[in-house]
């Protein structure tokens, strides 16, 4: 049951805090967590809503990022939208910045370049993960199977944007409802 209860900023932040200080691994991990924080655990939006904000963040570049506005506005309008993205950022913006000043000047030694390399199947795990947590309650049937599938081979083969991918999605869920209201008259 998602709570209807109006959520304090405070909340909003401390949550976004949390998420911007262990996010680690980009879009999709993080988008884990954030489904975990805000879904799973507080129950602040639905896993149908969470999902819809996902989809339009993914339309305007960072969507990590748009989904913390997205659920920061959910709950608390346009100030809720900045506490969250501000929370969210800010532990990220300081550890880049340490980060970023100890690779300058530490990026020479090869044990460093070896922990790096080792990173990178890690992240690719946190985004098969966090993309098994979303659609494991989705995929309940073989059409959403065929349209991962289909998504796949354009992506991949024929190089689209997720743009154009997400509006033929949204055209195909236009002209399906079309088809079932149709055949219900």
């Amino acid at each position: 049951m998602i709570s209807e209860k109006k959520v304090s900023l405070l909340s909003i932040s401390k949550v976004f805090l949390t998420i911007g200080t262990i996010g680690f691994g980009g879009g999709m991990a993080i988008i884990a967590l954030i489904q975990d924080y805000c879904v799973e655990k507080k129950k602040w939006l639905s896993s149908d809503e969470f999902s819809h904000g996902i989809a339009f963040g993914q339309i305007l570049g960072p969507f990590a990022v748009n989904a913390s506005i997205f659920v920061g506005y959910r709950l608390r309008g346009l100030t809720g939208a900045l506490v969250a993205v501000i929370s969210f950022l800010f532990p990220s913006i300081i550890i880049v910045i340490i980060l970023t000043y100890l690779y300058l000047r530490f990026h020479h030694i090869p044990s460093l370049q070896s922990a790096l390399r080792g990173i990178g199947p890690v992240v690719v795990a946190l985004i098969l993960a966090a993309a098994y947590q979303m659609g494991r309650t989705r995929i309940r049937h073989a059409e959403p199977v065929l349209i991962i599938i289909i998504t796949i081979l354009l992506s991949i083969f024929l190089k689209l944007q997720i743009v154009v991918i997400l509006f033929i999605a949204a055209l195909y869920g236009l002209l399906k409802v079309k088809f079932i209201e149709s055949r219900n008259k």
